[in-house]
């Protein structure tokens, strides 16, 4: 068999099974990020309402600078699960140690940022309050980049192979360690210093470098069980660098436009009021508990698509797309109806830790209920954006979901935003329009793409004549 994808049968039921083993350990190992995130809200609920008004811009700054290079590295599950589909064991440790070069680097890189974010939170008109714990947040978590990116591409070892298991464990782990130091070093119990916002993003790097110290050890043991020779392909490869940039950097600028846009959103919310950027941050934090899980899916989805291309089923990467895109529309349907019908179940964890000091949980609480509903509506719509371009990039067509995203994100939604905010009645829910109308037009036009079906005849890895691979149907590697 060639390098060149044929078209097959695949057996009934066999992309279904293969899809759940894979994505539920990814889906409730990115639940624990977002509930990383959730963690830092609900403490800081209770310092005050300028510290939960800065938590979400600053997080979302962050990552919007981040998710390049997080990007690139991150495509390294669609290196190794190609390489893994065409039976490479060698390019699959290449791969691996391209990403983690890179992740150190761009790591260090992003240090260089820290002394511009104060000016540049000035001139986005928030009060100086909010601007200056923005500030100590975003510099907290940009000092943490080369451990958080270095534990990513640990990651990609492991989910590239469809052994998911283990990252969802090493997930779970960083999670119970971020809520034990989020609420010692917020609060300051013990002999730990009362830190605020600042202590909540000393808690997530924590958990970083725990994470990254479990992906060391476990990398060390798995290379010596099986016997691969880990540190003979360290050295850089030129050929695959490129290949990196060419389909790893349009999908990391995917993530930069679309987080960039929220981001840009976010300060234009935060131009209304303290109360209306608070309710948004809750709203997108409840929000996340839906959305958060999907990107671990789309994981799945991009790690299988890209290993049965890589084997050359490109029926099989077909179904288990359509198969993904059902199961993400029940999830999101179904939690989108739990946010209609009961919308002070979600809201209530919010305000769990607030007292005199804290936010005003009145207008707060009933302008965040109406957010909820358009989160409950335009959540279907996300889960079909996200499946569908994670089976494009999966497949090597990581161009289009980038171009696709900055124009639904900046001209759908930031520039009506923007008009609102500046020449209208500066209400919050036409903002809010704005961004459903843009996810619900992502997501609608991914779905076009992927029917039209240019995906199919995208090379990642280098061609070159391959063994023959085991059945589509034959049993997956052991997870654990």
């Amino acid at each position: 068999m060639t390098g060149t994808p044929t078209v097959d049968s695949p057996s009934p039921g066999a992309s279904l099974r293969e899809l759940v083993h894979v994505a539920l350990p990814l889906m409730l190992s990115s639940g624990t990020q977002s509930l990383m995130n959730a963690a830092d809200r609900i403490m800081l609920a209770g310092c005050s309402e300028a510290a939960l008004a800065a938590v979400t811009p600053a997080s979302m700054l962050y990552w919007s600078i981040v998710c390049v290079p997080m990007g690139v590295v991150l495509y390294a599950n669609t290196f190794i699960s190609q390489y893994e589909g065409a039976g490479r064991t060698d390019r699959m440790l290449s791969a691996f140690w391209q990403c983690l070069w890179l992740a150190i680097a761009t790591g260090l890189l992003l240090l260089l940022l820290m002394p511009l974010t104060r000016p540049f939170l000035t001139l986005a008109g928030h009060t100086p309050a909010v601007a200056e714990f923005e500030a100590q947040y975003f510099n907290t978590l940009c000092a943490g980049s080369p451990v958080a990116l270095a534990a990513v591409a640990g990651s990609c070892w492991f989910s590239g192979q469809r052994r998911t298991r283990v990252v969802m464990v090493v997930s779970m782990l960083a999670v119970v360690w971020n809520f034990g130091v989020d609420y010692l070093l917020v609060y300051g119990i013990g002999p730990f210093p009362e830190l605020g916002i600042r202590g909540a993003a000393l808690a997530t790097v924590s958990a970083r470098c725990a994470e990254l110290a479990c992906y060391i050890v476990l990398l060390q043991r798995d290379a010596s069980r099986r016997r691969l020779p880990l540190w003979h392909q360290c050295r850089l490869d030129r050929d695959l660098l490129w290949r990196y940039f060419r389909f790893g950097l349009p999908n990391g600028l995917h993530f930069f436009v679309d987080n960039s846009g929220f981001a840009a959103f976010l300060l234009l919310v935060g131009r209304l009021s303290n109360t209306a950027l608070a309710a948004t941050n809750i709203a997108f934090s409840i929000n996340g508990l839906i959305f958060v899980p999907l990107l671990g899916f789309g994981t799945a989805i991009q790690t299988l698509v890209g290993h049965h291309m890589g084997a050359g089923h490109v029926g099989l990467a077909r179904r288990t797309t359509w198969q993904a895109a059902g199961l993400g529309v029940f999830w999101t349907g179904g939690t989108g109806m739990l946010l209609i019908l009961f919308p002070h179940a979600a809201l209530y964890p919010f305000f769990v830790f607030s007292s005199d000091g804290g936010a005003d949980i009145g207008p707060l609480a009933a302008q965040a209920e109406i957010l909820l509903r358009f989160v409950a509506v335009y959540s279907v719509f996300d889960a079909l954006a996200v499946v569908f371009s994670s089976a494009l990039r999966g497949a090597g067509d990581t161009l289009f979901p980038m171009l696709l995203t900055l124009a639904c994100s900046w001209l759908v939604m930031v520039l009506p935003a923007w008009l609102v905010s500046e020449y209208y009645d500066r209400e919050l829910k036409w903002l809010w329009l704005a961004s459903s109308c843009n996810i619900i037009m992502a997501g609608l036009l991914m779905l076009i793409r992927f029917q039209v079906g240019r995906w199919q005849s995208i090379q990642v890895i280098e061609t070159r004549e391959f063994p023959a691979t085991a059945d589509p149907s034959h049993s997956l590697p052991n997870s654990s």
